[in-house]
């Protein structure tokens, strides 16, 4: 799964470009996401609806918060 963190609005999401049912890869995330990224972060799982997407004041704070957890993000 390709987990990125985005800035949309003034504030950063963090956003996938695979859904949790795609096969597991080692891949780096896709490049480019278009507008219309599958999913975003909520704090408890992914989401179609961008509107419930956690959201972060930083790049540094949602970076460091992909770090902290990664696993759980990723569904291992």
């Amino acid at each position: 799964m390709g987990i990125q963190t985005l800035q949309r609005g003034g504030r950063y999401v963090i956003t996938s470009d695979r859904n949790l049912t795609d096969a597991l890869t080692s891949r780096a995330p896709k490049p480019k996401l278009s507008g219309d990224f599958r999913e975003v972060w909520t704090g408890e799982a992914w989401s179609l609806v961008q509107a419930d997407a956690m959201t972060f004041d930083t790049l540094d704070d949602a970076d460091e918060y992909v770090k902290a957890n990664y696993a759980r993000l990723s569904g291992q």
